[in-house]
């Protein structure tokens, strides 16, 4: 019953609410904004343009006015730095060789009547930019009579062998004997156009690798190259001699021709008909290899 009343009583006290007392910051606040002016729309996009503008990065130009003489210190850590490149082909077009080779063709050196392209790019992996820097120079050659270009299973390729072509169509070009056995990586669509294109040439002897052509194929080219030794001398020149008995390794060595008996015997080089070696006829450790590889189609 006490209790009871005890309870009754604090029901009939009035309840006092207590307000939350304000903070001097949030007053403070509410002062600002009652005193602060309202900017026009004009004002509001300036403002925003200068708080912009405050927060960007500076400009190089900002940068150099703020620093002033301290940004020589500076300089070189602000220059542009060229990243290298790869480039597997650079070293082998600065080849000294290579250049060697390249000037030759150009000057016409007498060393470029037989050109024997082993003696200055001894590599099969040659890329086909060495291959092609040495046929660019050959365009300008006037005096090459005998290319072996043989065995450059990577650089000499379909675009190669049609640029050889070219080069060997060309009113300067005097080129009559080639060799260009071991050759693996030209798509025979390639090769027919490359026999079709001899006959505007002045090709009379030539070597291409039974394995990397079809039997007709070789019978087309040897009838064509046959044809052609109609259109000049020089295989059977006796005044040509001296690079006639330099034309070997191929269908048929010119040094074989029944006319320059004769003149083989005079000069003391009839020896060389017999020798197997020098003439790289079959059998010899010289000759191609004639072992079957497959023939690339398309």
């Amino acid at each position: 019953s006490t209790q009871a009343g005890d309870s009754d009583s604090e029901a009939d006290e009035p309840i006092i609410r207590l307000k939350p007392k304000k903070n001097k910051l949030s007053k403070l606040m509410k002062r600002s904004k009652m005193r602060s002016p309202k900017l026009s729309e004009e004002e509001r996009r300036k403002e925003s343009r200068r708080k912009k503008a405050e927060a960007r990065a500076p400009t190089a130009a900002e940068l150099r006015a703020i620093l002033g003489d301290d940004n020589e210190t500076c300089a070189p850590t602000m220059n542009w730095v060229r990243r290298s490149v790869r480039q597997p082909s650079k070293s082998a077009l600065e080849s000294g060789k290579l250049r060697e080779l390249v000037d030759k063709l150009k000057a016409n050196d007498r060393d470029m009547v037989v050109l024997k392209m082993k003696k200055y790019i001894n590599n099969p992996d040659t890329p086909q930019v060495v291959i092609d820097a040495a046929l660019d120079a050959l365009e300008e050659n006037t005096n090459c009579e005998a290319l072996y270009i043989q065995n450059f299973n990577v650089g000499l390729r379909d675009k190669q062998l049609l640029h050889l072509m070219r080069v060997l169509q060309l009113p300067s070009c005097k080129i009559w004997c080639l060799n260009v056995g071991e050759t693996y990586n030209v798509k025979m669509s390639t090769w027919r156009k490359f026999a079709r294109g001899l006959e505007k040439t002045n090709v009379t002897h030539m070597y291409a690798s039974e394995h990397t052509i079809t039997p007709e194929l070789k019978d087309q080219i040897r009838e064509t190259i046959r044809t052609n030794r109609g259109k000049h001398r020089r295989h059977i020149d006796p005044g040509n001699l001296g690079v006639i008995i330099q034309c070997t390794h191929c269908w048929w060595n010119p040094a074989n021709a029944k006319v320059l008996r004769p003149y083989l015997r005079k000069e003391g080089y009839e020896h060389l008909l017999m020798d197997k070696e020098a003439q790289g006829l079959r059998g010899s450790q010289s000759a191609a290899p004639t072992g079957v590889s497959p023939v690339r189609q398309v």
